[in-house]
């Protein structure tokens, strides 16, 4: 049984697609557990449930990190098997049958580990999939592309369609709630290779397209310092500076997890600037 956890907020078209996507790719039983984090509940009125496709409403604002766990306690109440197959998805990217095949096939071989594909966007162009971690402190990590192995180990993945079993994931458990929003999915790789030992790979020849055009704040869409500014503060932004503290504080103690905060923000300030002046 292959359970997805896809957390939305509107958007209502591109899980529409999503779905589509899952449905043309994945012959075995599948599940889909959209959590609709939406107030207005905007994808639970406008799509129907089936068989494979259930649409989990709150009562309170999860947020993404919310939205993961709440479907992680959910699947964690069905009969499952230790073999069972769990995919964290966004509901922005499409996966076909050769491609979800191939990713399968990999945690067949080896259910001890986390993989996703490599990611390529609206424009061809291949996005990070996940980051190794160079330095601490500095700060400096390297996001793999185009890589010739046939994996690569990561520190930590992104969740566009990150792959697991339920043994894995009874191992790592859920996510740092503290986190709210970003972050949270590196948190979950990186508490799965330094407290469990278990690794997580970008396989080479698996790819999932992203619709990248409706995005948070980033630093390649931040225009001016105002935007930047606010950024650091902003709860729709990677670069908030409280959760990267609170990220790295349940992997470090208080004083280097500080260190290592401000030294991801001295290198967003440098993007921001070498930004401007290409």
């Amino acid at each position: 049984m292959i359970y997805i956890i896809v957390p939305t907020f509107a958007r209502v078209d591109d899980t529409k697609k999503f779905i589509e996507s899952i449905s043309k790719s994945i012959e075995k039983r599948y599940l889909i557990l959209i959590i609709d984090d939406h107030p207005d509940k905007i994808t639970y009125n406008s799509i129907n449930e089936k068989e494979n496709l259930k649409i989990i409403t709150s009562n309170k604002e999860l947020w993404w990190v919310g939205s993961i766990n709440l479907g992680i306690k959910l699947i964690f109440d069905y009969n499952l098997q230790d073999t069972d197959i769990v995919i964290f998805a966004n509901n922005d990217v499409q996966i076909d049958k050769k491609n979800f095949e191939l990713l399968y096939s990999e945690i067949m071989i080896n259910n001890n580990q986390i993989i996703h594909p490599r990611t390529i966007d609206q424009d061809a162009n291949e996005v990070s999939s996940g980051a190794k971690i160079k330095n601490y402190f500095p700060y400096i990590t390297k996001h793999p592309k185009n890589f010739q192995e046939q994996k690569t180990e990561i520190d930590m993945g992104t969740a566009r369609f990150l792959m697991m079993s339920v043994k894995t994931l009874k191992t790592i458990g859920y996510i740092n709630q503290d986190l709210v929003q970003y972050l949270g999915d590196n948190d979950f790789t990186l508490k799965a290779k330094r407290i469990h030992g278990i690794s997580t790979y970008i396989l080479k020849d698996a790819i999932c397209k992203l619709d990248d055009t409706a995005t948070g704040v980033k630093n390649n869409n931040i225009k001016n310092i105002k935007e930047l500014w606010n950024s650091f503060f902003s709860i729709k932004s990677p670069n908030n500076i409280k959760y990267r503290y609170i990220f790295f504080k349940s992997h470090f103690n208080s004083i280097f997890s500080l260190f290592i905060t401000f030294s991801m923000t001295l290198n967003s300030i440098l993007k921001f600037i070498i930004g401007k002046i290409k």
